[in-house]
């Protein structure tokens, strides 16, 4: 099990797996930065199974992404596209799966349409409310401050259908935990880059909560000038800030489509001393409509100085001149007043 803060790619879990002398590796959902082979021995296979944004992969590694074929598949879809072909019960027994992880990727909204597999029968076996019930289930575990993603995995295996995964204990207690810890946090006022296009709420929790209110967050905001909503954590890991940023509802039929990493990016290469490579692989990573990124302190700071949040716009010329005129007309008296007309009578 990946530990907390860390990923497949960190020298302590490359180390990790590295003791176990693997003739296979598997690695799902997060596997799209450079780096190197996931273990140095060079006669082990890896496959790695991915929607993330990126064109860069570890090395030695065989891919299977599809990040750049929209409708972009989610790797718990691609998985069950693959598997499925290898036993003829694996299509329906594991359908369930597959909406589970293809809803907790895109939200409970999703149309199966085309090129998206056919999932009505399943619909019809298992209903949606169970499929996103599930899905904020499995999910919290490892939200909790124990990071606790075991539990959440021992319930996967063990179930059969949505059903056994709603009656399991463990998991209702980490969701009521997350949602109290969300509840704590959630109303931090935001503050804005002075074109009003970022806004940024900046919490200080031990949980993984940061995604769950930058989405409720971005459904919530609205002005002509927004695109995106940055939630920053301080307290998730020690001397790391945990940053998700989602696209704001009211600008989600924009024109040209916002791109978030494009915007982190941009804002980064605003730095004369190289901020962006500073901030590392972690930055900027995930999807044009949701990213975010773990980096250090200091350098999600240099981040917020660039971006200028908080400040104030500058005023411009065209802005004075229009209050100038508006204090001339209510400076001046009115002639026409009830009594000058009457005296005049």
């Amino acid at each position: 099990m990946v530990q907390k803060g860390h990923t497949v790619h960190s020298e302590l879990e490359r180390t990790s797996m590295a003791a176990k002398k693997p003739g296979y590796i598997i690695v799902l959902d997060q596997g799209s930065i450079s780096a190197p082979p996931l273990v140095d021995e060079p006669e082990t296979k890896s496959l790695i199974l991915d929607h993330h944004l990126s064109d860069v992969f570890p090395e030695r590694s065989q891919v299977v992404s599809a990040c750049h074929y929209p409708p972009v598949a989610t790797t718990s879809l691609l998985t069950y596209e693959i598997c499925k072909t290898l036993h003829p019960s694996l299509e329906s027994s594991c359908a369930f799966l597959a909406c589970i992880g293809t809803h907790g990727d895109l939200g409970n909204t999703l149309k199966w349409n085309p090129p998206f597999p056919d999932m009505k029968e399943t619909f019809k076996t298992y209903t949606k409310k169970s499929i996103n019930d599930a899905v904020s289930l499995l999910n919290a575990p490892r939200r909790t401050a124990k990071y606790d993603v075991i539990t959440a995995w021992e319930a996967l295996l063990q179930s059969k259908e949505p059903k056994d995964l709603l009656t399991n204990g463990r998991l209702q207690s980490a969701r009521a935990e997350i949602n109290e810890e969300v509840e704590m946090n959630t109303h931090t006022p935001p503050t804005f880059t002075p074109d009003g296009r970022i806004a940024v709420l900046k919490i200080n929790s031990t949980a993984q909560v940061h995604p769950i209110i930058a989405t409720r967050w971005a459904g919530h905001l609205n002005s002509k000038a927004l695109e995106i909503v940055m939630v920053a954590n301080y307290g998730y890991l020690d001397g790391m800030v945990n940053f998700s940023c989602r696209i704001a509802r009211c600008a989600r039929s924009r024109d040209p489509p916002i791109n978030i990493i494009d915007s982190l990016k941009a804002a980064a290469d605003l730095s004369t001393d190289g901020l962006k490579e500073r901030m590392g692989e972690t930055f900027a990573r995930g999807h044009k409509e949701a990213s975010g990124g773990i980096v250090p302190t200091a350098a999600f700071e240099e981040l917020m100085v660039l971006l200028k949040v908080g400040e104030k716009p500058e005023k411009k010329s065209s802005d004075t001149t229009v209050r100038k005129k508006v204090k001339t007309i209510e400076a001046s008296p009115q002639k026409n007043t009830l009594s000058n007309y009457f005296s005049k009578k």
